[in-house]
């Protein structure tokens, strides 16, 4: 990951799912260079970005295109030396859009339910040096686009396949090729039923994330598209999953002091995962989503 102190650091652009100044910015450049990605539904914020190809480089390890031209059998790691050599022309920049400062975290006093946004905002202020974030599909992705990386934090996302079931899995993978980070592994109840249980495997390696379900019960991305009962998944207890493995600390959450705490606690405890069953609301979302879904809305209507 790019760390988001670097001050030419815009935010991250995917169409509507994106900051408007940074979809603005990003849409009224001369020239986009877009190194090294895959142009899919997911990342253009199914299909919202509006990037005009006369004013496009593009170019990854299968194909390089400028504007309407493709040019077959570059490579991309001579592609790469040549543009790093040659002498681009300098200009000033105009003003470039700024992430929002997170600020220091303040629980809410008395019972207040977590929201999808105020989960994020308090896992800005979790994250440390250490931290590889590892993210599944739906709100949990869309969630943390808006989380502030830091240098030396790791960000996993299965934003090309999109695969449903990718987080849990993903953090075995990622705390054995680096056993001194801590994987945070967001995951939506729907895809933790697919594939969560191979916590069974980091309980026999003795890993230790910490495990955050964001439990809307159900397919929460899903609803806000169109509703039904197909949505529905059955209510696992989730944080009593330790008990049936025998190892790692389960937290159930609706409020903020309780989120607050679980977070605490887990840092703490080292010994092995940690699982933090975060109940929201049925139809509660995150700002990025919030952002797709209004301007999905606003295509439907035009």
């Amino acid at each position: 990951m790019v760390g988001e102190q670097h001050p030419f650091y815009l935010g991250v652009y995917e169409g509507a799912l994106g900051r408007d100044d940074v979809r603005r910015y990003v849409e009224a450049s001369d020239c986009v260079i877009m190194l090294g990605a895959f142009l899919t539904d997911i990342n253009l914020g199914i299909f919202t970005a509006q990037l005009d190809p006369l004013r496009t480089i593009y170019a990854n390890s299968e194909k390089l295109s400028i504007r309407y031209h493709t040019y077959e059998n570059v490579r991309f790691k001579d592609f790469m030396r040549a543009l790093l050599d040659s002498k681009l022309r300098h200009r000033a920049l105009g003003r470039i859009p700024k992430p929002p400062a997170s600020g220091a975290f303040r629980v809410k006093p008395g019972e207040t339910k977590v929201t999808v946004k105020r989960l994020f905002q308090r896992l800005n202020d979790f994250m440390s040096a250490n931290t590889v974030v590892i993210t599944d599909v739906g709100d949990a992705m869309f969630g943390a686009t808006d989380l502030f990386i830091r240098h030396r934090t790791e960000f996993l996302g299965p934003a090309y396949y999109t695969s449903m079931g990718f987080a849990v899995p993903a953090c075995i993978g990622a705390q054995l090729a680096n056993p001194t980070s801590r994987p945070l592994v967001l995951v939506g109840d729907g895809a933790f039923q697919m594939t969560g249980m191979e916590l069974s495997t980091v309980a026999r390696y003795g890993l230790n994330p910490i495990v955050i379900v964001l439990n809307n019960f159900g397919y929460g991305t899903e609803r806000h598209m169109q509703d039904g009962s197909y949505n529905d998944v059955l209510a696992w207890n989730y944080h009593r999953i330790p008990e049936i493995l025998g190892v790692g600390r389960g937290y159930l959450v609706e409020t903020e002091a309780q989120l607050d705490k679980a977070l605490i606690e887990s840092r703490k405890w080292e010994k092995s995962f940690c699982l933090i069953d975060v109940h929201l609301g049925t139809h509660d979302r995150s700002p990025a989503l919030q952002r797709l879904a209004e301007r999905l809305a606003l295509r439907l209507s035009t």
